[in-house]
């Protein structure tokens, strides 16, 4: 099943173009679908497109949506805490390739908090901590991002770069081998923890009072240590997403 992680990569651009829709503070639901592709790290998977809802309710104080759930804790002028719950997928859900038979990994739920500093006008600093809940690995990741938004071209555009730390127990789901799948030719492997730097470029275009177009590109950086895993064949992810969204 490869649609699961054409989702996961492509939910991390919308995450980004939804940050963009979301700095006018319009409360109210908006739905639309969007398409993305990306390149899939796995061995013996294809890269493929794959459409994926845009939905979200933005409230006084919380946002309910495809990338997740966001609670407003505390906010100041310059910043801003948020308790968040968001989904994670994964493509060795279901993987379609020989090389992976004996593998499969299952959706799984983080929880923990996001901190947003205005730096300067129109430059964000975004740290984010997660914890796995669905008693799957109980793996964490911390994510640190410094993002900068600009008009200078007639609409939104906001660029991101970033890093990713992922725990040991994390890393290991996502890149690696346990025991019990080990094989002729598929050794057992642990990652350990890692580090993936990122960047992103996202932007939305009105195309009306109630529709959007938005898009968004992204790479990932992986280190030795994951490319190494007997089941990755990638050292870089690239992705990309476009689709419409409507407030109502």
């Amino acid at each position: 099943m490869k649609r699961a992680h054409l989702l996961a990569f492509p939910l991390c651009a919308a995450c980004t173009t939804s940050a963009v829709l979301a700095q006018d503070g319009q409360q109210g639901f908006s739905a639309g679908l969007a398409v993305g592709v990306s390149t899939n790290p796995y061995i013996g998977e294809d890269n493929d497109a794959s459409p994926f809802p845009l939905i979200r309710y933005q409230g006084n104080g919380f946002s309910v949506g495809t990338t997740g759930v966001f609670i407003d804790a505390f906010s100041t002028p310059v910043s801003k805490l948020e308790f968040v719950a968001t989904p994670r997928f994964t493509g060795l859900e279901d993987p379609d390739a020989d090389e992976l038979n004996g593998i499969d990994r299952d959706f799984t739920v983080d929880a923990g908090f996001r901190f947003t500093y205005d730096v300067t006008p129109g430059t964000e600093l975004v740290t984010t901590v997660l914890q796995e809940v669905t008693g799957e690995h109980d793996g964490q990741e911390l994510r640190v991002s410094l993002s900068r938004s600009s008009d200078g071209f007639g609409f939104p555009l906001k660029g991101t770069v970033g890093v990713s730390w992922k725990s040991e127990d994390l890393s290991e789901y996502t890149y690696g081998v346990f025991a019990s799948e080990a094989r002729g030719g598929r050794d057992a492997y642990s990652p350990g923890s890692t580090l993936t730097p990122f960047v992103g470029l996202s932007s939305s275009i009105p195309l009306s009072q109630s529709a959007v177009l938005i898009g968004g590109v992204r790479a990932e950086f992986l280190e030795d240590d994951i490319s190494d895993s007997p089941i990755v064949d990638e050292d870089v992810i690239f992705g990309a997403s476009i689709g419409v969204q409507f407030s109502f």
